[in-house]
């Protein structure tokens, strides 16, 4: 697959705004210093040691980790390998895959098409477009675009997996619950809502990347970002790894090529970061539907066996310290992300890592640990 003209013309661009701006993140001396929440100081040299000793320490292949602030990015940094056999660097132009944090920037499209009436939020989805996977239960002609985009539909996570998480290669989409009425991940309802707005559009799953392309990607300065595999990708995707081995995972690759609304977003901390931003301070969006994604729309009750949580449109809500932080995580078996933004504050991060999500946790977590400290 070739990059469109837009692609290509944003990759320049893209790489001329990194080189421009990246001596104004990195550039490390004993007075450098950016505000993160609550107003609290981190010194640039601080943050650069933090991050070495996280690599060094986890065995970190690859790292790309961005801090904003308002309306701007105010430290970024790529480091690491892409591949642990190659030793091939991380730079400005790698791309990781972004797992399951592709699914609020689809959300956020979503609510660009509802904003320019080409959906509604709460008309069933199948009186656009009928699922045959799953017309054998007629309750999933209750299943709207805010079930989709909350968990509530009842589907599980992937059809290829049973109730208790098994492989399942003959496995069927099924309901679980009456659609509405419950909290329950879900990858699947994520993909039935593409399928439908790909028919609205009159394309197909994959042909929804010229319109990302167009809606979100070009305006929020997202540069070459797909969720769909490309030459381009081939060239500056990073490599997964598990315990230090090179590991394919599951997400978007040359074998599984195409649009996964889900899981199979390609970008770095940079325009990821510019995602974010845009959707803190309400960019693009209708004040209202910026509302809708930020307000609770699902929520699962704590339990011995699950954590409690409250689920907005493509995005998890959670109390922090400094008031309301909007989040949520990423891991397609050997690549793995995690954003998180305050509101009030005005301020998060988000990063990228070509490892497996137990290391990742506990980078997640000495990261909020350093964050607090200072």
């Amino acid at each position: 697959m070739k990059i469109s003209k837009s692609s290509a013309l944003w990759l320049l661009i893209g790489l001329f705004t990194l080189s421009c701006t990246q001596k104004n993140y990195n550039q490390t001396t004993g007075n450098q210093h950016f505000n993160y929440q609550n107003g609290n100081t981190i010194e640039i040299d601080d943050i650069d040691n933090f991050l070495k000793h996280q690599i060094d320490s986890l065995k970190i292949p690859g790292l790309s980790i961005a801090f904003f602030n308002e309306k701007k990015i105010v430290y970024q940094k790529s480091m690491g390998v892409k591949n642990i056999e190659t030793k091939e660097q991380v730079t400005d132009s790698t791309l990781f895959d972004a797992a399951s944090i592709s699914k609020a920037v689809f959300a956020f499209f979503t609510m660009k098409m509802v904003d320019k009436g080409i959906i509604e939020l709460d008309t069933p989805l199948y009186t656009y477009l009928e699922y045959p996977a799953i017309a054998h239960d007629d309750r999933y002609q209750k299943i709207t675009a805010r079930m989709a985009l909350s968990h509530s539909t009842g589907f599980q996570n992937w059809r290829y997996l049973d109730a208790d998480g098994n492989y399942d290669p003959q496995g069927k989409l099924r309901i679980d619950f009456e659609p509405g009425t419950n909290y329950q991940y879900s990858g699947e309802a994520f993909q039935y809502l593409a399928a439908v707005l790909a028919h609205q559009l009159g394309t197909d799953r994959n042909g929804l990347e010229s319109y990302m392309e167009e809606e979100i990607f070009i305006p929020l300065e997202m540069g070459v970002s797909s969720y769909t595999w490309n030459e381009h990708l081939d060239q500056h995707r990073t490599h997964g790894h598990v315990n230090n081995e090179l590991n394919v995972g599951y997400g978007c690759s040359a074998k599984y090529p195409n649009f996964n609304a889900a899981s199979s977003l390609q970008t770095q901390s940079t325009y990821y970061a510019n995602f974010l931003i845009a959707l803190m301070n309400g960019n693009l969006l209708s004040a209202k539907s910026q509302s809708e994604i930020l307000s609770v729309q699902s929520e699962r009750e704590e339990t011995e066996q699950k954590p409690g949580v409250k689920y907005g449109l493509g995005i998890i809500i959670e109390e922090g310290p400094y008031g309301t932080n909007y989040a949520h995580s990423g891991d397609n078996g050997s690549h793995t992300s995690q954003f998180v933004f305050n509101l009030e504050q005005k301020s998060g991060y988000v990063f990228f890592t070509n490892m497996e999500n137990g290391r990742k946790n506990i980078f997640e977590h000495n990261l909020k640990s350093f964050l607090v400290k200072h």
